[in-house]
């Protein structure tokens, strides 16, 4: 059996872009979800919380940078900075390479998880 391939390499047939993936499109949606999520629990606990309040730990633990309260929101706007690199990346990249298209967008969801934890423990 003889195998035909494509003499010239503008003949290869295109990948259908990255929202025609429902994966994907999942993993895009639900960082975006948790992302708001994460914004609107900030804003509902808000008035509640201390005029200053812990920002950064070091390795063991420890605070080593206090804050206003109003430093909560870097939080989800940092994540909403990283979900739409990622998702600008994975655009970019599902034509060439699907699985590091997927890889880009699960890392956006895994951001938003380890930022929710973060607020979770600063707050308590």
């Amino acid at each position: 059996m003889i195998t035909r391939f494509p003499s010239h390499p503008a003949r290869r047939t295109t990948r259908a872009p990255i929202w025609t993936d429902r994966w994907a499109v999942a993993l895009l949606v639900s960082a975006a979800v948790l992302n708001g999520v994460l914004a609107f629990a900030l804003w509902r606990r808000f008035e509640t919380l201390p005029e200053l309040i812990a920002i950064h730990f070091n390795a063991y633990g420890e605070v080593d940078l206090i804050g206003a309260k109003q430093e909560i929101y870097k939080l989800p706007l940092i994540g909403t900075i990283i979900w739409a690199a990622n998702g600008a990346l994975a655009t970019a990249a599902a034509p060439a390479d699907r699985v590091l298209a997927r890889a880009l967008l699960a890392t956006g969801v895994l951001v938003q998880v380890l930022f929710g934890l973060a607020a979770w423990r600063i707050l308590s």
